[in-house]
């Protein structure tokens, strides 16, 4: 199966009211702001997502459609954060991805940080 496309989802989250929040100055290239993104993932995202964001996560099997392979583009990209901040927090219609209003702003951009991270799939 193909890995759900951030344009896809994008006419999914455009729908959504609100403003999106712009990042902290300088968090997406913080080393300390990915380091803690990498521990909210691993808490949080890896179960569905995997360790390597990579969509194989231990749930990943019978998800229709599956978790997004967050190592490729759109989602790797810098200029897909503000989708990729609005998809943590308000969750995607039509997918598994629920949303996390426990999470904080600042926990969702270090979030963001992080998955910009991930090496690059195929």
């Amino acid at each position: 199966m193909l890995p759900l496309a951030l344009s896809t989802l994008s006419p999914v989250i455009s729908g959504c009211s609100g403003a999106t929040p712009g990042p902290p100055e300088g968090l997406l290239n913080s080393t300390q702001a990915q380091r803690a993104g990498g521990e909210l993932f691993v808490a949080h995202c890896a179960i569905c997502h995997g360790l390597r964001g990579d969509g194989q996560g231990l749930r990943h099997e019978g998800m229709i459609p599956a978790p997004a392979d967050l190592t490729v583009t759109p989602w790797s990209e810098r200029s897909g954060a503000a989708d990729t901040f609005l998809a943590i927090r308000q969750g995607v219609s039509g997918t598994a991805m629920a949303s996390w209003p426990t999470l904080s702003d600042q926990q969702i951009w270090q979030l963001v940080a992080y998955i910009e991270t991930l090496p690059e799939g195929p």
